[in-house]
């Protein structure tokens, strides 16, 4: 379904707006899609408060130790590379500040080719973006292994120099602790609505009220599929483990973050990070031998000059960490307002019959409820932009994206795309 035809259809303009009254703003979530949606919102005079079952922020998928602002470019126009695009050009100003004070590291990724589809479209990339070498250059061997450090044996890569790494959970605490905007710890289970007061109560397992608010954002990632207003997003939980590998005397002069079939990071306190893997249908957080022999294959199928320069790391040794991606279908991330599924059915209906049919009808939306999740492995890539676009709509702003690319991230995309396919 091409891009125009979900424009020609108002079905993401609100038929109904809540008023916003008090601007009490509570996020569900302490990832970093809830802290950078806080901080975005404080920015504009709202009054935020985040509930996380955990005591701290970045406790769950956002607790790696090197994250990665993981770049993800085509030669095409399509949807999905320019929302790509405007993610790492917004968020390498802003990590700007946490590199500067020394979280991480601007080191610039290098990503190297997996296939030789993959060698024709960045030669692709390269061109479509020689006049902006400030997000991407293509490079050589000789400039390659230059960048990185050490010997590589890939013939080209493509380098981006404004990105690297940061470590997740201590962005997430400090977005909350620079801004003071407070954290509760709660598990909250559901979520009800008060027409009258144009309130949610936030309840927990036993269904008392932890705290009331005007407007809530549920940004706690596969978790968003407990709630009843949310359960209808197709999301799926995937297993990812990353490894921590000693670093050799010639391993330690890696510059760059590598990536290709998996990533690799420069080493930080004597430790690389590298992985993830990708577990379908496996729900455990213990740490496992055969995932950490599936990085160090990673390693060497991205590039073996990196698995020389690491050696042969004993697998029982290594430490790591396992947690749960949370993915769409489309790949693309979900913020935006929740659909009031019943009467989004009812309004479309008409899709099932025809796909082509222009209606007239706004879409009807859940009061002041949103939602900001489903980012997969680029949660650090996505994060800040998609906490900008939600912000903007709950402030009643211009968007900061355009339309095609703001429909493309709502979460009512997946109605529409599925009356049209006569699949509900």
């Amino acid at each position: 379904m091409s891009d125009d035809r979900i424009t020609e259809l108002p079905w993401y303009l609100v038929k109904q707006p809540a008023p916003i009254i008090t601007k009490e703003v509570t996020i569900i979530g302490a990832g970093i899609a809830g802290c950078t949606a806080a901080v975005a919102l404080q920015r504009r005079g709202f009054k935020v408060t985040v509930v996380d079952r955990h005591p701290h922020a970045g406790a769950e998928a956002s607790g790696n130790s090197q994250g990665i602002v993981y770049p993800k470019l085509s030669p095409r126009d399509d949807v999905l590379p320019r929302v790509n695009l405007a993610a790492i050009q917004f968020c390498s100003d802003y990590y700007q500040p946490f590199w500067d004070r020394g979280l991480g590291k601007q080191c610039g990724i290098l990503v190297v080719p997996e296939s030789p589809k993959k060698v024709e479209d960045f030669a692709q990339i390269s061109q479509r973006f020689a006049d902006r070498p400030e997000i991407v250059q293509s490079v050589d061997n000789k400039q390659l292994c230059k960048l990185a450090g050490i010997p590589l044996r890939a013939k080209t890569a493509l380098y981006f120099p404004q990105l690297g790494w940061l470590p997740p959970a201590l962005i997430c605490q400090q977005l909350l602790e620079t801004h003071n905007i407070p954290l509760i710890q709660a598990d909250i289970h559901s979520l009800d609505h008060d027409k009258d007061k144009n309130s949610w109560a936030l309840k927990d397992s036993a269904g008392l009220c932890i705290l009331n608010s005007e407007t809530v954002v549920i940004a706690s990632a596969f978790d968003c599929k407990n709630f009843a207003q949310s359960e209808y997003l197709p999301l799926r939980k995937i297993r990812g483990q990353i490894s921590q590998l000693p670093c050799t005397a010639e391993s330690s002069q890696l510059q760059t973050v590598i990536c290709g079939e998996g990533y690799f990071t420069p080493a930080e306190n004597g430790l690389h990070s590298c992985g993830a893997t990708y577990n379908k249908d496996i729900f455990t957080r213990e740490v496992r031998d055969q995932d950490h022999q599936t990085n160090i294959a990673q390693i060497s199928a991205t590039d073996p000059g990196l698995a020389a320069a690491l050696g042969e790391p004993a697998i029982e040794s290594l430490s790591g960490r396992a947690n749960f991606r949370c993915t769409t279908p489309d790949y693309l991330p979900i913020s935006g307002p929740l659909p009031n599924v019943p009467e989004m059915l009812k309004d479309y209906a008409i899709l099932r019959r025809d796909a082509k049919t222009v209606l007239p009808t706004r879409g009807s939306y859940l009061p002041n409820l949103y939602v900001n999740c489903g980012m997969g492995s680029r949660g650090l890539s996505y994060a800040p932009l998609t906490a900008e676009v939600l912000a903007a709509q709950i402030a009643g702003e211009t968007p900061v994206l355009e339309q095609a690319l703001l429909n493309a991230i709502n979460p009512a995309r997946f109605i529409i795309r599925d009356l049209k396919r006569k699949r509900i």
